[in-house]
C-alpha cells in the first residue's frame, strides 16, 4: 500500500487535526443526511491521509488490510497492496448499514466508508490470539514457537471465563443474522488474530463474511481452532509441551463458554478435523466422534441449562483424569 500526492503535516500539528476529523466523524453519525458534512468529512480525510498511516499511527494489519489510529476514539482500516492519490480519493462519506450492532464484542464493523477505507471504533492497544501478524515477518520459527508458548499461553489461559463467555454469547447473536436466502454470517477463524484480548476481555476484530451459505456455522470447534489449533493464519500451533496444562484450561474454557451460549459443537467436517486436532493438542487420546457424541448425549438429557452446563464440566474433567500429562 503506496500512497503518493497527498499532502503532509507534522506530527504536533496532526494532533489537532486529528480531532478535527473525530468531531466530523461524530457530526456525521448524528446527522447522516448532512450533504455539507458529509462533505467536510471527505476533505478533511484527504487532506489529513498520509498523517494517519504512519508507524506511530499503527495498530495491527491482517491479511488484507492494515489498521491506524486517528483518535483514541475512531481507527482507520486500510487495504494494502494498493496505490491512492489524492485526485483518485471518492467525494462522499457512505453510512455503514451497522448490521453487527447488536454484537458488544465486535469491533470489526465499519462505521463509515470512505472509498476503499473504512473507520472504525478504536479498540486500542490490545493483544491478538497467536502470534501477532507484524511478529511473523521478523520472528525464525523457534521464536514464533518461544512466543506462542511463553507469552499467548499463559496470557489467554487466565483470562477469566466470564470473559470467554461474553465472546461465546456475540458469536451465537452472530449465528443469529439473516440477511436473506443462503445469507448468513461467519468469522474468519483460521487466523487467530481475528479474536483480541484487551483488559481482560475478548473481541472479534475482522470483517464478517455475510455471503455464507450455511446458518449457524459458527461453531465451538472455529473457537477452538482460534484458541487452541492456530498460531498464525499459515502455521499450525506447536506442540505445548510443559504447556499442555495451560492448553487444557484454554480448552475448557472454550467448550463451557459455547455450551452457555448454546453453540453447535461441530457443523462441517472441517469443524470435526478442528475438533481432532484441538483434543490431539490437548494430549486427549479420545476419538472427536466419540467426545462429540458424549457432547450431543449430555444436550439431550441434562433437564436444564444448568444441568447442562455442570455435566460438561465434569466430562471435561474426567476427560483430563483419564488422560493424565506424562512428561
Amino acid at each position: 500500500m503506496n500512497i503518493t500526492s497527498l499532502p503532509n503535516y507534522n506530527s504536533l500539528s496532526f494532533q489537532g487535526y486529528s480531532r478535527q476529523i473525530q468531531n466530523q466523524i461524530d457530526n456525521i453519525l448524528r446527522k447522516p443526511d448532512d450533504i455539507y458534512l458529509n462533505k467536510k468529512l471527505s476533505e478533511s480525510l484527504k487532506d489529513g491521509l498520509q498523517s494517519i498511516i504512519t508507524p506511530k499511527k499503527y495498530i495491527e494489519e491482517g491479511t488484507h488490510n492494515t489498521v491506524y489510529s486517528i483518535t483514541r476514539k475512531y481507527a482507520l482500516r486500510v487495504p494494502k497492496s494498493k496505490n491512492f492519490q489524492q485526485k483518485t480519493l471518492p467525494q462522499n462519506i457512505t453510512i455503514s448499514q451497522r448490521i453487527f450492532s447488536k454484537l458488544k464484542y465486535y469491533f470489526g464493523e465499519a462505521i463509515l466508508e470512505f472509498g476503499d477505507f473504512q473507520i472504525l471504533r478504536n479498540l486500542g492497544y490490545h493483544k491478538p490470539a497467536g502470534i501477532p501478524e507484524h511478529l511473523t515477518k521478523i520472528f525464525t520459527k523457534s521464536q514464533i514457537e518461544k512466543y506462542y508458548l511463553d507469552k499467548y499461553l499463559p496470557r489467554f489461559a487466565h483470562i477469566p471465563q466470564a470473559n470467554y463467555d461474553n465472546l461465546a454469547e456475540d458469536i451465537n447473536k452472530l449465528n443469529e443474522i439473516n440477511l436473506g436466502p443462503h445469507r448468513f454470517c461467519t468469522f474468519d477463524s483460521l487466523n487467530p488474530n481475528n479474536i483480541v484480548m484487551k483488559r481482560g476481555n475478548l473481541y472479534l476484530v475482522d470483517e464478517i463474511d455475510t455471503f455464507c451459505d450455511r446458518s449457524y456455522s459458527n461453531t465451538t470447534a472455529k473457537l477452538l481452532e482460534v484458541f487452541i489449533n492456530r498460531a498464525t493464519k499459515d502455521m499450525e500451533a506447536p506442540s505445548a509441551d510443559y504447556r499442555i496444562p495451560l492448553v487444557r484450561k484454554i480448552f475448557k474454557k472454550v467448550v463451557l463458554a459455547s455450551t452457555k451460549a448454546d453453540l453447535l459443537s461441530a457443523n462441517s467436517k472441517w469443524d470435526y478435523k478442528n475438533w481432532e486436532i484441538a483434543l490431539k493438542k490437548c494430549k486427549i487420546n479420545q476419538d472427536a466422534s466419540e467426545v462429540l457424541g458424549k457432547l450431543d448425549n449430555i444436550d439431550i438429557n441434562s433437564s436444564n441449562k444448568k444441568n447442562k452446563i455442570i455435566n460438561v464440566k465434569n466430562y471435561i474433567n474426567l476427560l483430563f483424569l483419564e488422560n493424565p500429562i506424562t512428561k
